[in-house]
């Protein structure tokens, strides 16, 4: 026993000498960044990326695809992590081991714990003011943008309080009051009078038209956003969410990185009492619960290039930026792992692990998988699904258990059954690139957080989500 005994004691000298060593990064790290005073920072400027469903495996196979297949790197892991603080965040809601995104945003934006499905509403009941009520109480202009619905829950969550967040017609008429100075993604169906075509409203208010009234100038391409004169924005790209960035059409519908460069501008120009942008890209989230791992990686890499922009307007403000870039929970279960071939043998020669050939695989695939499932429709044939397959997965062989699943709308496992078609792809790829999901719904994995800027220490360790929100609203508190 005395050689385990000793490693423990070795091990454990180990992990001292590394807490005290880490206690001394903080001060030093923010003094480079133009803070020595660390904790007392108070930016001006601050920005909040949410990449929604990312977890840390969908950065880093991001990370792998952009460096192995591309010779690129990537923002948030070379720029903003490199330079500043990293930090681990759980994100259970107050009623479940794991989250929803209203609860998570709540938890982001409040710093308070709350029930599935609360936008805005602490679990025990309370309303909070959240850090971008507060930011605009304070002079600072807010925007809101998303390539989701500009009503889902996480850009509402930063400014809304409704029990429920399908309330999407009382988070709408929360916007049209705070009057936030930039507001932009999809969900248009919900901004037209019930009487015009693609409205889901219940009655015949034209929103659009009343934030027209109110002075906001209405985009609703990437040309008309391109050329928007400064003042307050309302951009809305569709009638529900907006295109997975390997199907959006570059011409006409914007990105979130075009967004990004758009809110910038609109914020900051002849502004002198600051901005907090918030800026999320729901199409991770979305890809998870399709399996989609194509799709996961081109949005994270679009979204990787908004950070860059924020990163970009850092360096020229670095004593009075923070960005913060995180996620609200990790969807899935990603990972390349190592599995059998086929179920006869477990030796050696019966194993496959991930490659930079299977990264390769996956960036031959073209389409994501709800525009692939919307293609077939709800009654596929046979011969429709050989097509689809042919056409779309070159060099791909879908098993024929997977085939059945879409033939007759089967859940592909008891975890992975939100799309048939579209999960049953998801195993197909698995199958030949052993990047595997273990479901279509959200996991209780830690997610990471980025922090550069004025008050980034803040954001180091280990800590909740609440945590987060309260470490948010401090930053401000040091604005008074």
């Amino acid at each position: 026993m005395k050689t385990p005994l000793r490693l423990f004691a070795v091990l454990a000298g180990a992990l001292t000498l590394f807490s005290f060593s880490c206690s001394g990064l903080a001060p030093e790290r923010a003094a480079r960044q133009g803070n020595p005073a660390g904790a007392g920072a108070a930016p001006k400027y601050i920005f909040l990326f949410l990449a929604d469903g990312a977890g840390t495996p969908h950065l880093e196979i991001s990370r792998q695809y952009s460096r192995e297949l591309l010779g690129e790197g990537m923002v948030i892991t070379d720029k903003i992590m490199a330079e500043g603080f990293v930090g681990l965040m759980t994100t259970h809601a107050a009623n479940s081991l794991s989250t929803d995104s209203a609860a998570a945003a709540t938890a982001l934006g409040s710093g308070c714990k709350a029930k599935i499905g609360a936008l805005g509403v602490c679990a025990d009941g309370t309303v909070p003011t959240t850090a971008m009520e507060v930011a605009k109480q304070r002079g600072f202009k807010i925007g809101l943008v998303t390539n989701s619905t500009v009503y889902d829950a996480s850009p509402a969550a930063m400014v809304c309080h409704v029990p429920n967040r399908r309330d999407f017609a009382a988070i709408v008429n929360r916007y049209l009051e705070l009057e936030p100075d930039v507001l932009m993604g999809g969900g248009q169906e919900q901004f037209l009078p019930q009487s015009k075509p693609g409205s889901r409203r219940k009655d015949n208010m034209d929103v659009a038209a009343l934030f027209v009234k109110k002075g906001y100038h209405h985009v609703s391409d990437k040309r008309q956003l391109d050329h928007v004169r400064p003042g307050k924005l309302l951009g809305l790209f569709s009638l529900d969410e907006m295109s997975f960035e390997i199907d959006r059409d570059k011409d006409k519908e914007p990105s979130v990185y075009d967004m990004t460069r758009a809110t910038i501008r609109q914020l900051h120009d002849n502004n002198p009492g600051g901005f907090f942008a918030f800026i999320e890209n729901e199409n991770i989230d979305s890809a998870g619960h399709l399996s989609d791992v194509a799709s996961v990686i081109h949005d994270f890499r679009e979204f990787d290039r908004a950070v860059g922009l924020a990163y970009e307007f850092y360096k020229k403000y670095p004593r009075e930026t923070l960005i913060l870039v995180t996620s609200d929970h990790e969807t899935g279960g990603l990972g390349f792992t190592m599995a059998l071939k086929e179920l006869s043998t477990t030796r050696d020669g019966n194993q496959a692990a991930g490659t930079v050939r299977d990264l390769l695989k996956i960036q031959s695939i073209k389409i994501s998988f709800k525009k692939a499932s919307l293609s077939l429709g709800r009654n596929p044939t046979s011969e429709s699904i050989d097509r689809l397959v042919r056409d779309h997965f070159n060099g791909f062989t879908l098993a024929q258990e997977y085939k059945e699943a879409i033939l007759k709308r089967h859940p592909v496992s008891r975890t992975i059954y939100l799309d048939p078609t579209a999960n049953a792809l998801g195993m197909m790829i698995a199958n030949h690139t052993q990047v595997y999901w273990q479901t279509t719904s959200h996991t209780n994995h830690p997610v990471f957080v980025a922090a550069l800027g004025a008050g980034a220490e803040r954001f180091a360790g280990y800590y909740d989500n609440a945590d987060f929100g309260k470490k948010l609203l401090g930053i401000l508190d040091a604005k008074k």
